[in-house]
């Protein structure tokens, strides 16, 4: 998730951005700026298909979408810095477009996975810690100090999309599923660090790999599902361990020096 606007009642009343026809860039880079945004587009169009496989109850389709989805919003940002599309389109909000997909993809599908197919306990208790879900998301989404400035995501950063995938390919109970939602859900407006696999420059190394090696394991976790062959949630728990265990030393650590003396400079 990667957006920076401002929350809605700040934004009203707007005044609307008007370009006289000299000023507007050149066409070339406005048909660029374009593709970026029909690129991030594209992303309704893969929550659209994850939506259609989940009622179709083809979960490892779903699963295929939401990944593609995934791969889109973690380029997409680098694809607009790198055509400058805010200022060649700046009429056009991304960060608004980014933030509708955002929340498809990461928080609303794969919450309503989890009410269908993760057992939470009764239907009504269920249905309960699911719009609590979707609630509490919404602070994550609004708020404009999720990151700190050495780039760890500051509250659970509504990454709901992961904690289903988790505990589906995991198989786990009633009550781990219950606990895990609800510890997620305070997490949200509690202050904690999350570690952002592409952005902390601490370990980003190992970040890299550890990212790297949970994406090939947990996907073949799903391919092979419902086998659990026992080298690979080894691997699970190891590479996926490490982004937990580093978001909870930087509580204590506080920033990286290199990261705030970058933000200082810069």
């Amino acid at each position: 998730m990667d957006f920076d606007v401002k929350t809605k009642y700040k934004r009203m009343p707007k005044k609307i951005k008007t370009i006289a026809p000299e000023n507007l860039a050149p066409l070339s880079q406005r048909v660029s700026a374009w593709m970026v945004h029909l690129f991030t587009m594209s992303g309704v169009a893969f929550a659209a298909l994850a939506t259609l496989a989940l009622i179709h109850q083809e979960i490892g389709m779903m699963w295929l979408w939401l990944f593609i989805a995934l791969v889109v919003d973690g380029v997409d940002g680098t694809m607009a810095r790198r055509f400058r599309v805010r200022e060649v389109l700046p009429w056009f909000d991304g960060g608004i477009l980014d933030i509708i997909i955002d929340y498809l993809t990461w928080t609303f599908i794969p919450a309503i996975f989890m009410y269908r197919h993760i057992e939470m306990g009764q239907p009504y208790l269920a249905a309960v810690l699911t719009v609590l879900i979707l609630a509490t998301s919404t602070l994550c989404y609004a708020n404009e100090n999720w990151k700190s400035s050495d780039f760890y995501f500051y509250g659970f950063p509504a990454a709901w999309n992961i904690v289903a995938l988790c505990l589906y390919v995991l198989q786990t109970s009633e009550v781990v599923n219950v606990i895990t939602v609800v510890t997620c859900i305070v997490l949200t407006i509690v202050p904690s660090y999350w570690t952002h696999p592409f952005r902390v420059k601490k370990f980003m190394a190992i970040n890299l790999i550890s990212i790297a090696v949970w994406i090939g394991i947990t996907g073949g976790l799903v391919a092979i599902y419902p086998v659990q062959p026992t080298w690979m949630l080894v691997l699970f728990y190891v590479s996926g361990g490490w982004f937990l265990l580093t978001g909870i030393a930087r509580m204590f650590t506080g920033p990286d020096r290199a990261s705030r003396k970058a933000n200082v400079t810069a």
